[in-house]
């Protein structure tokens, strides 16, 4: 029985992939609204890193761990979809958009804004 091994990618056809991937993420980009000014709160899959310090040994210590995370974002479709900020996202929920919120997101320049 034999396993089917895939060749691996040489540099010029990986590059060449990346340009293809590129292009098509732009053209999805632009049939995104971006009009409406939305919030939405997000569930994502992400590192937590922490900071302790150990009595015994007076020493500081970090520890990175999986764990799951939520953000509200606030912006317009086409922002959220073009933001590489977070990845593994599991949720996407419709939020109340409040008046605090989009005075943040026009004093941000009307950039997405991540809360």
């Amino acid at each position: 029985m034999d396993i089917y091994k895939p060749t691996p990618l040489t540099d010029k056809e990986y590059a060449k992939l990346q340009i293809k991937h590129k292009k098509e993420k732009q053209e999805r980009l632009l049939a995104y609204d971006n009009r409406i000014v939305e919030a939405k709160l997000v569930y994502y899959k992400g590192t937590i890193a922490s900071v302790g310090t150990n009595s015994y040994l007076n020493k500081q210590f970090a520890d990175i761990k999986s764990g799951w995370n939520s953000v509200v974002m606030v912006g317009t479709e086409r922002q959220r979809c073009a933001d590489e900020t977070i990845y593994n996202i599991t949720g996407t929920y419709s939020y109340n958009l409040t008046d605090e919120m989009l005075k943040e997101y026009e004093a941000n320049d009307k950039q997405l804004l991540i809360i």
